[in-house]
């Protein structure tokens, strides 16, 4: 027997709107995936091709986050369940 989220994701694959879905949950789970301190000074605002748009709040932030793009790519990419984003953005 067939789990009821199973179910729901395939239709939503089948629908063609499982990506979008995905896309809106990247900037809904950020502050989980890179905790607090981090969620405190940065700011998810929007997704585009491919790319999460983060907001940071300080020069010395933006500095020391990029040297950790890929890591908190890939813990974000984990918490999706797939590659859906492949860039952040710090702005």
């Amino acid at each position: 027997m067939e789990l009821l989220g199973a179910i729901l994701w395939r239709t939503l694959r089948e629908l063609g709107i499982d990506q979008p879905i995905k896309r809106a949950e990247a900037i809904q789970i950020w502050p989980k995936v890179v905790g607090e301190k981090i969620s405190q000074m940065t700011e998810p605002q929007f997704f585009s091709n491919g790319k999460i748009f983060i907001r940071v709040k300080s020069d010395a932030w933006r500095n020391e986050l990029f040297f950790h793009k890929g890591e908190l790519l890939r813990l974000l990419n984990q918490a999706l369940g797939e590659s859906i984003v492949e860039d952040i953005v710090l702005r």
